[in-house]
């Protein structure tokens, strides 16, 4: 994690969204990969940057699918 400012983290989400666009939450892309065969075709791994300060997350770029690692 890069330190944004005080009380500030950069980090990145990462989500499994479905072909009906509902979204579950991982904490690791290992741990997103390990779970998309479960959601069926059509799903994907999305990730996006963010910044954590101590009650607010702050998206710092749109969510873009990620793709597997090798």
């Amino acid at each position: 994690m890069q330190t944004g400012g005080i009380g500030v983290a950069a980090d990145r989400e990462w989500v499994i969204q479905n072909a009906k666009g509902k979204k579950s939450v991982y904490d690791s892309a290992a741990e997103a990969f390990e779970e998309l065969d479960e959601y069926g075709e059509g799903a994907v791994v999305l990730t996006r940057l963010v910044y954590r300060g101590l009650f607010r997350t702050k998206p710092a770029e749109d969510w873009q699918q990620a793709e597997r690692p090798a």
